[in-house]
């Protein structure tokens, strides 16, 4: 791998690391900017050092380093009540590199707000099957209440990451 990308990839994980101290603790999933970082990972990088950069955060996260919402760390985050979301993370982000192309914005925008489903339709049932709650709870707690915070996340992100793409053309 160039230097250049490999500079991208840590320089993308460090940013999604700092946006992850950004944690309002509101229950079970706390509302974090980790999602944004995601998002504007894949969007800027690209599918594939999108995902490589969101990966390396996880694994950073994974070894005990508090990069995690809330400052938290360890492999137990990853087997915990939103480990779901942390591993739907870098599928999100793979998906908005290869799908979004910044030529239709309504095509685009479809995406970004299905990769946010995508994200919930790992972490949902993570959720629901780690804490044994039933499925209804579970969407109540893991999903109903980040649904328009998450879809503005991704939305501004979008919006970014055309500007970043357009002034330095990151991708390459």
């Amino acid at each position: 791998m160039q230097i250049k990308r490999i500079t991208k990839v840590a320089m993308f994980a460090a940013i999604l690391s700092v946006l992850s101290f950004v944690s309002i603790p509101i229950g079970t999933v706390p509302i974090t900017l980790q999602t944004f970082g995601v998002f504007l990972s894949g969007l800027v990088l690209g599918g594939k050092e999108g995902a490589l950069a969101v990966l390396v955060y996880i694994l950073l996260g994974a070894v005990g380093l508090p990069v995690f919402a809330g400052g938290r760390g360890g492999f137990e985050v990853l087997i915990g009540p939103t480990g779901g979301y942390l591993i739907s993370f870098p599928i999100a982000a793979f998906i908005l590199g290869k799908c979004v192309k910044f030529n239709n914005k309504i095509l685009d925008m479809l995406i970004v707000i299905l990769c946010v489903f995508i994200i919930y339709a790992i972490g949902v049932p993570y959720l629901k099957y780690v804490t044994g709650m039933d499925f209804q709870r579970a969407l109540k707690i893991g999903m109903i209440p980040f649904i328009i915070p998450d879809i503005i996340k991704a939305a501004t992100a979008y919006f970014i990451s055309v500007e970043v793409n357009k002034r330095i053309n990151i991708r390459l």
